[in-house]
């Protein structure tokens, strides 16, 4: 395959990836806003839970995510394709840290840049 048939999938996988990782940061604005639940009590306030705003939102960037996602599958191995979406973990820490203020450990850090080490090995070599 030609450099430019490769290109495109890529940017379609890493919209996905942002916008998965966008769902989870929505879902977590979601929950801020309602309030801490119990696994037994999800199950009753599942509606109004769904019908919170941000967590709505959180849905549709899944679901568009997801169908994103159909189409990177549809052209490249799921081996090659998969690993690209623990960059959603990284996206995740960035969202947590610079918009929810959560806190930035040395781990996350460690962590973050050995998920970027195996991606990169992965794109560079794994194909």
């Amino acid at each position: 395959m030609n450099l430019i048939s490769e290109v495109r999938p890529l940017f379609v996988a890493l919209f996905s990836i942002v916008l998965g990782a966008s769902g989870q940061f929505l879902f977590r604005l979601g929950m801020l806003h309602y309030g801490k639940v119990s696994v037994t009590g999800i199950w009753r306030q599942l509606g109004s839970i769904i019908l919170t705003p941000a967590i709505f939102l959180g849905f549709m960037c899944f679901g568009v995510s997801s169908i994103l996602w159909l189409v990177v599958i549809s052209r490249w191995e799921l081996s090659y394709a998969y690993p690209l979406v623990a960059l959603g973990y990284v996206i995740a820490i960035l969202y947590g840290t610079l918009l929810l203020h959560e806190n930035l450990s040395i781990a996350k850090i460690l962590g973050s840049c050995l998920i970027l080490a195996g991606i990169s090995v992965l794109g560079l070599w794994g194909a």
